[in-house]
């Protein structure tokens, strides 16, 4: 039987705004059955895929028109077809491209000035891959762009993933929805060209994947990325996010940043959750948010797992997993981190930040694993570290880490040790040894081993330990009354619409387990 409720996208033609209508089962199902009786075929009735405005019937875009100038994209990208991008391709403002379950996107580029294509997006772009057909963007393959492969283990110079061979999804002030499910994204990471003064950035500067920067005088954009793989870019991936929304949800991020760059990098006035993300093998942190003086950012980071991120990034201060600074802060609870260059900051001062927003900081149950005892290149520390002393890191009373807590200091960092025991912490992930992929140069790895299973084996310390709704003790979620932020938008948050409509947000809360892989299958559902 049918039991979905069907989403149909309607333009006014007057007014030009977007509304969501939805039929619901009973209505759906009689007119079904008429057609049904009225046949008497006995035909399989499925799920009518969403248009959005006229089917995007040409497989080579952008269009030209009489002068030759590329015609803005509108409409629905059609499931089973193969789009070519040639160029920079722009979605208006007040307009949306949408792209059905299963549809392919080759973006014809070379990484160089002015050959790199963009999704320049001033209004709305919505990728609505499943689990069954996922969408994918990703660089039109040739002898002179070719892609990567396992054999580019930390290969940066060489390897195809950090060529930037095309410049992402950039949003103009006017953008106020992204929204990716179930989708493959790729390769990413050209250099900006005519157009950077947009983006307050320089022409030859690399682009981000995904980067939002709504005018704050408008209402919140939204940014919602779920179930979906980032690939390869040669900086920040979702980059510099500001006044927006966002649900950024169950991912895979690997090979991202090629010498320097975040997986996430949210900036300034964002609010919403990073959860049951998985990122390995990235440049700088996987996972990061700042606001600016005057400005906060509140996040919530929970139910992550990171392995091997930090060491591409070679300049001091910039730690190695989960960072928070500037005036960002947010709950932070139940992640994984294992052989990372550091593990959570909760920043007092780096190279380019100012403090977090300690009062509306709360954070605990996290998990840090080092594997290594070698030293780094200036032979006077660790080349891992469960907490970065002198910052407003500290271990708390349910952390799983080999930090002790020291004195704190009169700015209020804390000047502890890492007492670091190879033996100790592991995850006791289900088909991944953290021991052994911290030897030699393992821990430089940036490519996931093909049948790595990073949900929790028996006996694993991650298990049951996480904070979650209704949870008491150790799983209990704490409180803090003077934390006027924190409280006002809650954990996880409600900004986005978890219903059914195309501007929704699917947010799993935090969980009993550990990590983005909990043992009751609600997580991460990417397999390696």
């Amino acid at each position: 039987m049918i039991n979905q409720v069907y989403r149909f996208f309607i333009t006014n033609k007057h007014t030009m705004k977007k509304s969501f209508v939805r039929i619901s089962f009973l209505a759906v199902a009689t007119a079904v059955l008429f057609a049904c009786n009225k046949s008497n075929d006995g035909a399989n009735i499925s799920k009518p895929l969403t248009v959005v405005g006229q089917a995007i019937s040409s497989d080579t875009l952008p269009l030209k028109d009489a002068s030759g100038n590329a015609i803005p994209l509108k409409g629905t990208m059609l499931s089973g077809k193969t789009y070519h991008i040639m160029s920079n391709v722009s979605v208006n403002a007040g307009d949306t491209l949408y792209l059905q379950p299963g549809v392919t996107v080759l973006v014809h580029g070379n990484g160089k000035q002015g050959s790199s294509p963009m999704f320049l997006v001033n209004g709305v772009i919505i990728s609505d891959g499943t689990k069954e057909k996922p969408n994918t963007f990703t660089v039109y393959e040739t002898a002179s762009t070719p892609k990567s492969n396992n054999t580019y283990l930390s290969d940066v110079a060489n390897d195809p993933a950090y060529k930037g061979y095309w410049s992402g999804f950039q949003g103009t002030p006017t953008c106020n929805l992204m929204a990716f499910r179930w989708t493959h994204i790729e390769y990413t990471g050209g250099p900006y060209g005519a157009n950077s003064t947009l983006f307050s950035a320089e022409p030859g500067d690399p682009t981000p994947t995904i980067y939002m920067n709504v005018n704050p005088s408008s209402p919140y954009g939204k940014l919602i990325v779920e179930d979906s793989w980032l690939f390869g870019s040669l900086d920040d991936c979702i980059g510099k996010c500001q006044h927006v929304y966002v649900s950024l949800m169950r991912n895979t991020l690997s090979k991202l940043g090629g010498t320097g760059g975040e997986g996430i990098n949210l900036k300034n006035d964002v609010y919403g959750d990073m959860a049951y993300n998985f990122c390995y093998g990235i440049a700088t942190n996987g996972l990061k948010t700042a606001g600016i003086d005057g400005s906060s950012t509140i996040v919530n980071i929970y139910n992550n797992t990171l392995v091997n991120c930090g060491f591409r990034q070679k300049k001091a201060t910039r730690n190695g997993s989960i960072n928070t600074e500037t005036n960002a802060g947010g709950y932070v609870f139940n992640n994984i981190i294992v052989n990372c260059k550091q593990g959570l900051r909760i920043s007092y001062l780096s190279e380019k930040g100012r403090p977090s927003d300690t009062l509306n900081t709360l954070y605990g149950n996290n998990l840090t694993y080092i594997g290594s005892t070698v030293k780094d290149a200036t032979g006077n520390s660790p080349l891992m570290l469960y907490i970065e002393p002198k910052q407003f890191t500290k271990k708390q009373a349910y952390d799983v880490n080999g930090y002790v807590n020291g004195p704190d200091s009169s700015n209020g960092t804390n000047l502890g040790s890492n007492v670091i025991d190879t033996t100790k912490y592991s995850p006791v992930f289900k088909s991944y040894d953290v021991m052994a992929n911290a030897k030699g140069t393992s821990y430089l790895y940036s490519v996931i081993p093909t049948g790595a299973d990073f949900h929790l084996g028996a006996g694993s310390p991650a298990l049951n330990t996480g904070v979650y709704k209704g949870g008491s003790g150790t799983n209990a979620i704490p409180g803090k009354s003077k934390a006027i932020l924190l409280n006002k938008y809650g954990f996880p948050m409600t900004l986005l619409s978890n219903t059914n409509g195309l501007d929704a947000a699917i947010i799993t809360p935090p969980n009993k387990d550990m990590g983005a892989f909990p043992s009751d299958g609600t997580g991460n559902q990417h397999t390696y």
